[in-house]
């Protein structure tokens, strides 16, 4: 059975910035209503249990299902279906304003447990071995990924309407133009169950595109960008009179090949150190030369690596960043969701993953409180999660475009109007602070990027590099003053 062609659907937000700001909540919607009875979460990463606490608002029942539910630890090792678990993470303040939001007192509670709130007074940044300007809104929350996702679990699953199911998602079931049951694999074979709503959160991995063309329906167009980045994570003890940063960022845009470093206080009394590199050969640390390659670094990554080494050095290669453009289906089967990695992976050197898939949450939320017609396909769902989405993929992948060649072509004025904007944003953000609070916000997906191009913005941008206003106005100010 077909159910039409793909066209090249997308439609978007009239005002992206609007709808961004909306979804950025900082605390929970109370206009909820149940409206579904038995749904199921396929998946029980950080998207998967965001998504299954703003369905515990809607539906009688929640059930997800978790193929790694039965060796799931709040305290212990990173899941096996989190093969980048062991690596450092960043949830940004984006993230943590949606964590906050979804789980009240969380950061508090994280922190309780080990967690590190360093907040903009003992946060650094580097760009070339150059600081960047301090601003007022970095503030992360640096932990271990098992620490925070354990977290969202033991609040998620403490809901009285939520439960998991031990298994690994096999396909679904269709009937009248819509999802009617889910297939799961267990010990004891495969099971279907029936269900009101679906949401697939299975990872980088889906096969949602397989299950969509099962069942006649067109397969989403997949987005690749090549990355090639390798990044490796070690841990050391930190000293406890250590009164300086406690999480740093380094970017090396001058160093080929070098993507980056992060550093980063987390529990255990531990330094979480990670270093990355693009290319395909392997890069062969062992503690003497990732602790060589520390003291070339700023002074954090220096104190981090003199401490005793806390395990073996762990390394993960993501080779390009994807993205599923379900939002471009003329065609989809009603009482259906797709979130998190399962609908777009990014380069982790930006840190843009897990606030992506806490924000998904609050565009499924809105979608369920706007009085849906759950027989037709989740259009509104799709589109806001595309603003959420197209803001993280042109964030995240900016540099990695820079770097791999598409960006130095811009073939339209507007285009070429775009990337001088950006590239004097990019440089004052080193120096000049309100540029760089502009900057950040973005970065840290507080804003969508297209604030970037505010005129007022950019002509202070320019100034700040020495730009006169008469090439400002000949480069950006005829159209700019229109953004």
């Amino acid at each position: 059975m077909s159910h039409g062609p793909q066209t090249n659907r997308r439609k978007v937000s009239a005002a992206p910035i609007v709808a961004f700001r909306r979804l950025g909540v900082s605390r929970a919607p109370h206009d909820t209503r149940v409206i579904l009875g038995t749904v199921h979460v396929l998946g029980a990463g950080i998207g998967g249990l965001f998504a299954a606490r703003v369905l515990s608002d809607h539906a009688e029942r929640v059930v997800v299902v978790d193929s790694d539910a039965a060796t799931a630890d709040i305290t212990g090792a990173p899941r096996p279906g989190v093969p980048q678990g062991a690596q450092l993470h960043t949830l940004l303040p984006g993230g943590l304003r949606q964590l906050e939001c979804w789980y009240p007192g969380a950061a508090r509670q994280a922190e309780a447990r080990g967690a590190v709130l360093p907040g903009a007074e003992r946060s650094v940044s580097y760009v070339d071995g150059i600081r960047q300007v301090d601003t007022p809104n970095v503030n992360p929350l640096v932990c271990s990924r098992p620490l925070l996702e354990g977290l969202i679990r033991e609040r998620t699953l403490g809901l009285p309407n939520v439960e998991t199911a031990v298994g690994r998602a096999t396909g679904l079931t269709y009937d009248r133009q819509r999802v009617t049951a889910v297939r799961y694999e267990t010990v004891a074979g495969e099971t279907t169950q029936a269900t009101d709503f679906v949401v697939d959160a299975t990872g980088r991995g889906s096969r949602i595109a397989h299950w969509l063309g099962a069942g006649g329906w067109p397969r989403p167009t997949l987005e690749r960008l090549p990355v090639g980045v390798r990044y490796t994570t070690a841990y050391f003890r930190r000293a406890p009179d250590w009164d300086g940063p406690l999480s740093g960022i380094a970017r090396l845009n001058a160093q080929p090949g070098f993507a980056g470093a992060a550093v980063n206080a987390i529990e255990g009394g531990r330094w979480a150190v990670m270093l990355a590199s693009y290319g395909d050969a392997p890069v062969g640390w062992d503690a003497d030369t990732f602790r060589a390659r520390c003291e070339e670094l700023p002074p954090v990554y220096r104190e981090a690596v003199r401490g005793r080494p806390m395990g073996p050095l762990v390394s993960f290669r993501h080779p390009e960043s994807r993205w599923r453009h379900l939002e471009e289906l003329e065609n989809l089967p009603a009482r259906l969701a797709v979130t998190g990695e399962a609908v777009a992976s990014f380069n982790p050197v930006y840190g843009q993953g897990m606030s992506s898939a806490m924000l998904h949450a609050s565009c499924l939320s809105e979608y369920l409180r706007g009085d849906p017609d759950l027989d037709t396909p989740a259009r509104h769902f799709f589109d806001l999660q595309y603003v959420v989405t197209a803001a993280a993929w042109q964030t995240s992948t900016a540099a990695d475009a820079a770097r791999l060649g598409p960006v130095g072509h811009a073939a339209t004025p507007a285009q070429r109007r775009i990337v001088w904007a950006t590239r004097n944003v990019l440089a004052a953000a080193v120096h000049d602070r309100e540029v760089a609070t502009a900057f950040r916000d973005v970065s840290f997906m507080l804003t969508h990027p297209a604030t970037l191009l505010e005129a007022g913005l950019v002509r202070r941008a320019a100034r700040a590099n020495g730009v006169t206003d008469a090439e400002f106005d000949r480069e950006y100010g005829p159209l700019g003053e229109a953004h």
